[in-house]
């Protein structure tokens, strides 16, 4: 009798350990993603970077992973907008997100900017490597710096709401040309001699004048 106690204890053992070993997998394999970026020759437009990806006109990325899901991160513009994040505010896994509503949002030097969620459908993982270092949604927007990836309820018609090819790079040159008019009026300060805007041109806008671009061209919620 004592044989057979130690042997179901062994047993229950096994099949715990394998359950425990199911789930960490299970886990581990939601958020091993892909290389961000499409291995394509660099897109510049307007003189920011364009990979041949769908874009909200948020500024918010989307690249197809399979027929339902979608790693979500900000684009180009959005970045440079922004500033460098100091901090990324993740929805929790689960969390349902509408096409156009809250998505996600960026901490920079205490200013937060929110952004849209470029389509509909469950939140399956968010990048681990925002927690530790939030600078790469900023520094690497394309790559390592991914902020989401989500299971979509209908990806056929929200990409049909997205912009890519033509239409997005058109989006992109008039996104420039507004921002760069906003900035003229604005102040000078933040534009360089040839009219180009600086670096870090975001640092440099008051308060008030950042909040109002970010809502203006990342269509910010409750922004």
């Amino acid at each position: 009798m004592t044989v057979l106690i130690v042997i179901a204890f062994f047993l229950t053992f096994i099949f715990i350990d394998e359950a425990l070993a199911r789930r960490k997998a299970a886990r581990e394999a939601a958020v091993r993603i892909p290389d961000a970026e499409p291995s394509l020759e660099p897109v510049w437009v307007a003189g920011y970077r364009l990979p041949d990806l769908h874009y909200h006109r948020g500024h918010v990325w989307v690249r197809p992973l399979d027929r339902n899901t979608v790693l979500v991160g900000l684009d180009d513009f959005a970045r440079r907008l922004i500033g460098s994040a100091r901090g990324v505010r993740l929805p929790r896994l689960g969390d349902w997100l509408h096409q156009g509503g809250p998505g996600f949002g960026v901490e920079v030097d205490g200013r937060a900017a929110e952004l849209v969620a470029p389509v509909e459908g469950e939140v399956v993982a968010v990048n681990p490597e925002l927690r530790r270092n939030p600078a790469l949604a900023t520094d690497d927007p394309y790559g390592r710096g991914w902020i989401l990836k989500l299971r979509a309820a209908d990806l056929d018609t929200n990409l049909r709401n997205l912009l890519s090819g033509r239409l997005a790079r058109r989006w992109m040159e008039e996104s420039r040309e507004a921002l760069d008019l906003r900035l003229m009026a604005l102040s000078g300060s933040v534009l360089q001699d040839g009219g180009e805007p600086v670096t870090d041109f975001a640092r440099h806008l008051p308060d008030e004048d950042w909040k109002r671009l970010v809502g203006e061209f990342l269509l910010a919620p409750g922004q």
